[in-house]
């Protein structure tokens, strides 16, 4: 049965270590993992001390380079230990290797990587370190920025990781681990502007704050892109336009879609790329609850995305 390999990737110091125990302490997580085998590129301040190992069935190996990863390497240490998974903390000073990107064997699949940012250095390492921060974060399906403050400004955190590796989740804790809400918001809009010009790579963000609170939306002045992608029975003018979000994989969706009405839908068909514009009106649902509707006062076609999922972050 193949060995799932985790991949941390980030600079020295920058929390790889405590994610790696904290996520090792989470019990969910570990549900049925016997062992775990923990590859060191690099060593930190934090350590992964003997009492620790024991207590956690972890055991380390220590690298001075990827090049010594080779496939025979790999397979002799997963028959002497005989892994559940495989965490790999890496340099972070060096560009993942085309060995840990596309050259995993069969029986250790790479199957995340995770990047770690500290908040309080990021800002000076994205102005002078672009290219290596660009490495650290162009492949990452999840980044963790830790050590924020309510302070911490999340547009600029945000808009500097979204700009590398638009799909990577985003995540903002404090010191400890703990989920930090900032000040800034982390909103890539302004909700006071004289339009609410939602960008193809805020559709997510922007359905999953309006799904949880839609009276802030309320007769705001909107430009939506996205797909005619349902019909609405016995209504000529009305149509859901919505947008697909993977819930596992590409052959797992859901729709995160929205009623627009106000338009002539027989001249269009299902799955084209629509650009809206309009007005929310907040109408009343089953039940006492919420929502938007978007009159639409303009709709053209647009072109369709070259990556047409949704992220939320």
């Amino acid at each position: 049965m193949p060995t799932p390999v985790y991949l941390f990737t980030g600079f020295l110091d920058s929390g790889k270590t405590t994610l790696i125990r904290e996520t090792m302490d989470d019990l969910s997580f570990m549900e049925g993992t016997e062992r775990t085998l923990i590859l060191c590129f690099e060593e930190g301040e934090t350590e992964y001390d003997e009492p620790w190992r024991d207590a956690h069935s972890a055991f380390v190996e220590t690298f001075d380079s990827i090049e010594e990863l080779t496939t025979e390497r790999m397979r002799e240490l997963d028959t002497i230990y005989h892994p559940s998974q495989v965490f790999i903390e890496y340099n972070g000073s060096e560009p993942i290797s085309e060995t840990l990107l596309s050259g995993m064997p069969d029986f250790w699949p790479l199957v995340e990587i995770l990047t770690t940012v500290d908040a309080t250095t990021f800002e000076t390492f994205i102005n002078n370190m672009r290219g290596i921060m660009f490495e650290q974060l162009r492949y990452s399906d999840v980044v963790i920025v830790n050590r924020c403050t309510p302070d911490t400004n999340g547009r600029m955190l945000r808009g500097n990781i979204k700009a590398i590796n638009r799909r990577a989740q985003i995540f903002y804790e404090g010191s400890h681990g703990e989920q930090v809400v900032l000040k800034s918001g982390t909103l890539p809009f302004d909700l006071n502007a004289e339009v609410l010009d939602i960008k193809d790579d805020d559709y997510g963000l922007w359905y999953m704050d309006c799904m949880e609170d839609p009276t802030k939306y309320a007769d705001k002045h909107v430009i939506l892109r996205g797909i005619y992608s349902q019909r609405i029975p016995g209504y000529d003018i009305s149509f859901i336009l919505g947008r697909q979000a993977m819930v596992c994989c590409s052959a797992d969706t859901s729709l995160c879609g929205i009623t627009v009405t106000g338009v002539r839908i027989d001249q269009m068909k299902l799955g084209d790329w629509v650009e809206v514009e309009g007005d929310f009106r907040l109408v009343d649902m089953e039940g006492g609850e919420k929502t938007v509707v978007l009159y639409a006062t303009r709709i053209q076609f647009y072109p369709p995305m070259e990556d047409p999922y949704v992220y939320f972050s």
